[in-house]
């Protein structure tokens, strides 16, 4: 058995740890499962897909040792599977081309430059994952016991509150309940997007440290999207808008969802305006930062800066010299 091989069963086995640490109740088990895909990654960024997919194998078999059936299914959808289709992409490249009239491009006459998949293209494809994931939570809502999503993640989460703190008056709990249930999937789905690319940015920077990466890191400051990525966002947008009950509740879960790309992009743009000024560029983003942890509504702003960015280019208004290194 190679060393590679031994590597990646090794990342995966570490990888299972980390996702069913909860299962034992220790005190800071839940950190280690934000980082459960973070050794999958690494492996994959390493030594690529092969080493991946061996990862996630020997993780999912270890997961379903540790905690049975259920547990290794949530590790094959949520870590294993993602983790693989990640490195995957970010892996490919094809020879770079040139620029042409007509719009076509033309090989780069340097064969060592080439092309690597496109980062921005990546955000998308995963939050389309997550969209996809909940239509099928809300199709299998609508034909189980409960009716509907809405109405199944009300009643767990009322049996979770309860299970956590026996002694809380149910009015209080109830009233709790009312105020996490309408936007639960949506933030759930985002909470797993952002540590997904939280891990596999943090496996990049390492191994980048280590001498041991594939691909060189993507300058992020420079984050583009596909045009496409907005029209299911509308889509969501008007469902939520025009959608009444389990519709509507779909609708505004999936929009939270599908606006997290242009998330990205619009601090993308908040960055390169901060980089292109000639001096308090810096300062500028600590206060930024400090506003959109503080405030919601600073998020929705950064988020509508991304769409205005996507259809109309903000960044090539603000092309200047680099002032901050990103």
């Amino acid at each position: 058995m190679s060393k590679k091989t031994l590597i990646a069963i090794g990342a995966g086995v570490l990888s299972a740890f980390c996702a069913t640490a909860f299962i034992s109740q220790a005190p800071g088990a839940m950190m280690l499962v934000y980082l459960a895909d973070l050794p999958l990654f690494m492996a994959g960024f390493a030594f690529g897909p092969q080493s991946a997919a061996i990862s996630g194998a020997a993780g999912f078999m270890i997961a379903g040792m540790l905690g049975g059936g259920l547990a290794a299914g949530i590790f094959g959808l949520l870590q294993a599977l993602p983790a693989w289709l990640v490195v995957r992409q970010m892996l490919l490249q094809r020879p770079a081309l040139l620029a042409t009239p007509d719009g076509v491009g033309a090989p780069d006459p340097d064969k060592n430059k080439v092309e690597w998949f496109p980062a921005g293209d990546m955000v998308c494809w995963l939050t389309m994952l997550v969209a996809a994931m909940l239509l099928v939570a809300t199709v299998a809502g609508l034909s189980g016991d409960h009716g509907s999503l809405s109405v199944l993640i009300s009643d767990n989460l009322d049996r979770i509150l309860q299970a956590m703190a026996p002694d809380w008056d149910p009015a209080e709990r109830s009233r709790m309940v009312d105020l996490m249930v309408p936007m639960f999937p949506g933030a759930i789905g985002i909470s797993w997007l952002i540590m997904t690319i939280f891990n596999a940015v943090m496996a990049q920077n390492l191994l980048i440290k280590l001498k041991k990466t594939i691909r060189p890191t993507p300058a992020y400051v420079d984050l583009q999207l596909p045009q496409w990525i907005s029209w299911p966002l509308v889509a969501a947008c008007a469902l939520a808008l025009l959608g009444a009950g389990e519709m509507e509740y779909t609708g505004r879960n999936l929009a939270m969802i599908l606006s997290l790309p242009l998330f990205f992009l619009g601090l993308a743009v908040i960055h390169t305006w901060a980089r292109g000024m000639a001096s308090g560029g810096r300062m500028l983003l600590v206060v930024f930062y400090l506003v959109l942890i503080i405030s919601g509504w600073a998020t929705l702003a950064v988020a509508g800066i991304g769409l205005v960015e996507l259809w109309s280019g903000l960044r090539h208004r603000m092309a200047g010299p680099s002032k901050i290194n990103d």
